[in-house]
């Protein structure tokens, strides 16, 4: 079992509410295994060609498996 930080970019759904919003960037991180701690440090609104806002997610994940997502 490690610590492991991670940075990802994550696509805010249109369908999602900011009610469910938390809920949401937690099971996006559950991929790379369990959140210890997590912040959104950037909403990006108008880079995205879609028009969607794209958030700055960092984490410290719990790791006990060292899978291909570990090298991303």
């Amino acid at each position: 079992m490690r610590l492991k930080l991670i940075e990802l970019d994550l696509q805010w759904p249109d369908e999602l509410p900011i009610g469910h919003l938390r809920s949401w960037v937690i099971a996006q991180l559950s991929e790379y295994g369990e959140p210890l701690r997590w912040a959104i440090t950037d909403i990006i609104f108008r880079q995205n060609p879609d028009g969607l806002p794209k958030l700055k997610v960092e984490a410290v994940i719990i790791n006990s498996d060292f899978s291909e997502k570990e090298s991303e």
